[in-house]
């Protein structure tokens, strides 16, 4: 008898005592599915070079001169306060231009009714030069009022290649 309350004791332990992983907002975050689920200003699923599954994303540009990217808006969870944002990024001699601003960018924008965007973007990073497979990531408290966030990876005014895999938005408790 005290083996049977002592597998029930712990069977209940192992259902009840971890924590459930929170779900990931993000579409597609790592572009196993093309690019479904991202608006795509010139960039492209690539097979040839990824942090896990079988894909990531490439943006690739020759000059300092265009913002080229893609976004995904995500509607914000009712009674979440707080959300991490991260997403492993790898670059190959990104060249910024005159800003200092400029360069492979991961940023967040909330958005209030109607769309409108709440302030400016909060940035995760900003890379240039070269730089292996790293993770990015950055827990942010949600404004008040905002409905939705979007999601911007790009080469803002810069040249080179930025990879991009597993874009994760996931509720922090």
């Amino acid at each position: 008898m005290k083996v049977y309350s002592f597998l029930i004791g712990l069977w209940l332990v192992t259902v009840f005592g971890h924590a459930n992983a929170q779900k990931n907002l993000v579409t597609n975050g790592g572009f196993e599915d093309e690019l479904y689920g991202w608006n795509n200003s010139s960039a492209n699923q690539t097979p040839w070079d990824f942090k896990s599954g079988k894909n990531s994303c490439a943006i690739v540009t020759a000059n300092t001169n265009n913002w080229v990217g893609i976004d995904q808006t995500v509607r914000i969870p009712k009674k979440v306060q707080t959300i991490e944002f991260s997403a492993w990024i790898k670059t190959t001699n990104v060249q910024k231009g005159k800003d200092d601003w400029d360069g492979a960018i991961f940023t967040v924008v909330f958005l209030g009714g109607d769309d409108k965007e709440m302030g400016q973007g909060i940035n995760i990073t900003n890379m240039t030069g070269s730089q292996d497979w790293t993770l990015c990531k950055k827990v942010i408290k949600i404004p008040e009022k905002a409905y939705s966030f979007k999601i911007l990876l790009a080469m803002g005014n810069a040249s080179g290649t930025m990879l991009i895999d597993d874009v994760a938005a996931k509720a922090v408790d």
